[in-house]
């Protein structure tokens, strides 16, 4: 009887077309090589493989083999895998090469339930968390990431815009003089070309520098630092491509509206709006569209919130004629919503950097606050002891006869199945004040039990339904966020515990000191000098550390949406620019008249708080829906628990106020005195 052995092109496992009987496969970690012999239970086995998957010390064999050293019955089986044909797999490869993570988006192949009649079936992704989680993490970053393209395409299309308008007249000569239209629009996108190859190999340098920089900063405090990875003809290609793609679509599309004043009909806007509409709603419904759907309706909502900017603008146009007040007053408010095809384009950017800003920071702190209210449930005591339950035991024992321990908690776990998934089954004496902690304010009774929100998903479980667990039926009495859990987690009573046939050795060791007690430090010593078998842990370096690596953990995707807010506001800059020089004779007469230069650069501050303030007026509403969408559908699709929604000060107000300064710094920054020199700021 013999076993294949098949794995992906990469993986670190080696490809076996068949294990004799007299073969293993052997984990790194046991210190043996290809070739050589190891002994179990008496018998010498070759070695046919060595796995540098950082799998541990396993020994994979012949399922004959693992029967006769384990004297497992013939009938004994612990699961089947099935190869499933997935359709999506072409797909999925060309995602991975694209950007690592981004077939995370996709839905898993249907497991072939009517085939399997007798049996549950389930994706192997449930049994690897750790992979799933690792990426959904990078398609998250790869799409945040992806902002930066998208400012940078809007900041392009502002440029060619205000390169056109200054090269109008001179392009209506030439074409006077016999060139065509369609030629000087090759020769403009060429120019453009230029530019992007020039850019997008200053790009290639600093983003080499700045991936070190982020991998420093998600990674301070760790002793292994991983590797940059070289730069290999691949991501050149890929980094090419898209700062080409970047100029020559943003320049294409400018010239199309600028020269060929190309727009679309309004029948096809209509249509357009409600796709969008449709795809925001399907996507953030439909839980079968996965990552994917989830960003789709994101980014659905940044080209309606655009869409909806610009249309703002045309409304304010007529009603700026009839503002009273001074001439100046007049002249920046009525600038400021005047020319919507110069600086809408500008605002967008600026609205849907400052809106993904918010929705980072909202989700970011949301999930923090309920990170915090998660060691606030698991950490409930002052010291927490791990080890071999022998250990544990006595020094339950020990803790228990001091006077300055107020109470102790036992706990250990188990593996096992509910409703045929595999979870953790952490069992212990499930008190009413142990159970509010989790939101359950009643003690477990025999056939009771609480499960993940993971696990929950997975089975279709709610609170009342009756669940199989090892066997023997339960009731789901509440449903806790299980955050981070890698595997569905399950709490139930130990007297349950020990029905269902499970050895409950206890491996954690929880104690409170009393109100007012003195003495911790030193009994602490103490407990570490008599057990010092134990990992021992106070609560409050466990909640610094966690904490510490919750900030490094966003601080990457804080780092993405500032990069975009910058690039946006070097394209608020570069529209206010133009409309300074553009309104250049307009001006001079205003100085002729007597309007000195400070009552000029109070005009420029009051166009651009305008400016921004329309700006930020539409990014609030699209960041708080963003947020919604990343809390509520992106986290549980991708991890697999909700993060409740929250609205503190501190996740939407500073980037509103960072929008609305980078805007009134963007007006107040001197502009060009050459002509020449607006190409070279562009």
């Amino acid at each position: 009887m013999g076993s294949s052995w098949t794995t992906e092109s990469g993986s670190g496992l080696p490809v076996i077309d068949m294990l004799a009987e007299s073969q293993v496969l052997i984990g790194s970690e046991l210190g043996f090589s290809e070739g050589e012999t190891v002994t179990v239970s008496g018998r010498a086995y070759a070695v046919a493989g060595v796995l540098e998957a950082s799998l541990g010390p396993v020994l994979f064999a012949d399922i004959g083999v693992v029967h006769e050293l384990l004297k497992l019955p013939p009938q004994a089986l612990s699961y089947i895998g099935i190869q499933v044909e997935d359709s999506w797999l072409s797909w999925r490869t060309a995602m991975e090469q694209l950007m690592p993570g981004l077939s995370a988006g996709l839905p898993e192949p249907a497991a072939p339930q009517a085939l399997m009649t007798d049996w549950r079936v389930r994706p192997v992704a449930q049994d690897l968390p750790s992979a799933s989680f690792a990426r959904s993490v990078l398609f998250n970053l790869g799409a945040l990431g992806s902002l930066a393209l998208v400012v940078a395409w809007f900041l392009i299309y502002q440029v060619a815009v205000i390169w056109l308008r200054r090269q109008r007249l001179l392009i209506t000569r030439l074409i006077a003089l016999g060139v065509r239209p369609r030629e000087f629009c090759v020769g403009f996108l060429l120019s453009f070309a230029s530019f992007g190859i020039c850019a997008t190999a200053f790009g290639i340098l600093l983003g080499q520098t700045l991936s070190g920089v982020l991998v420093r900063l998600s990674t301070a405090g760790h002793t292994n630092v991983p590797g940059l990875p070289e730069l290999d003809l691949w991501v050149l290609g890929k980094a090419v491509v898209a700062g080409l793609g970047v100029c020559i679509v943003g320049g294409g599309a400018a010239f199309s509206r600028e020269w060929f004043d190309a727009h679309l009909p309004r029948w096809l806007s209509l249509l357009l709006t409600g796709f969008l509409v449709a795809l925001v709603v399907s996507g953030s419904v439909v839980e079968s569209s996965g990552l994917v759907g989830g960003f789709a309706s994101i980014l659905a909502l940044s080209l309606l919130a655009v869409m909806a900017l610009t249309s703002l603008l045309r409304l304010l146009r007529p009603l700026s004629g009839h503002l009273g007040g001074r001439v100046l007053l007049r002249m920046g408010l009525r600038d400021a919503v005047w020319y919507p095809r110069v600086i809408g384009v500008a605002l967008a950017a600026l609205a849907l950097a400052v809106a993904t800003s918010i929705a980072i920071g909202l989700m970011v702190e949301s999930f923090r606050l309920d990170f915090v209210r998660m060691l606030d449930i698991r950490l409930d005591g002052d010291l927490y002891l791990r080890g071999e339950p022998t250990e544990i035991s006595r020094a339950h024992r020990w803790l228990e006869a001091q006077p300055e321990v107020a109470r102790t908690h036992v706990s250990g776990r188990a593996r096992g199945r509910v409703a045929g998934q595999p979870v953790v089954l952490s069992y212990a004496d499930h008190d009413a004040r142990q159970m509010q902690r989790y939101g359950y304010g009643q003690a477990l009774g025999g056939r009771q039990i609480v499960v993940s929100e993971r696990l929950s998903r997975q089975v279709g479980a709610v609170a009342g339904d009756l669940v199989e667990v090892v066997g023997e039926e339960f009731e789901v009495v509440h449903v806790f966020p299980g955050f981070g859990d890698p595997v569905p987690r399950v709490l139930v009573d130990q007297a349950a515990a020990r029905d269902l046939g499970l050895t409950t050795t206890f491996d954690r060791l929880t104690a409170e000191f009393r109100e007012g007690s003195r003495g911790q430090d030193l009994l602490q010593s103490r407990l570490q000098e008599r057990f010092d078998g134990l990992e021992l842990q106070r609560r409050q370096d466990i909640r610094s550390l966690a904490l510490q690596i919750f900030d490094r953990t966003f601080a990457v995707t804080q780092a993405l949406t500032l990069l975009a807010m910058t690039i946006a506001v070097v394209g608020m800059y570069i529209a206010l620019t133009a409309l300074r020089l553009a309104q250049g004779p307009t001006l001079q007469l205003l100085g002729f008249q007597g309007v000195t230069s400070r009552e000029l650069l109070a005009l420029s501050a009051l166009r651009s708080l305008v400016l921004g303030g329309l700006a930020l007026l539409l990014a609030l509403p699209l960041g708080f829906a963003m947020a919604w969408v990343l809390c509520q559908v992106i986290n549980p699709r991708a991890f697999g628990w909700t993060v409740e929604l929250q609205l503190p000060l501190r996740g939407w107000l500073p980037p509103l106020l960072l929008g609305l300064s980078a805007a009134l710094l963007a007006g107040l920054l001197p502009a060009p005195r050459e002509r020449g020199d607006l190409d070279a700021v562009a």
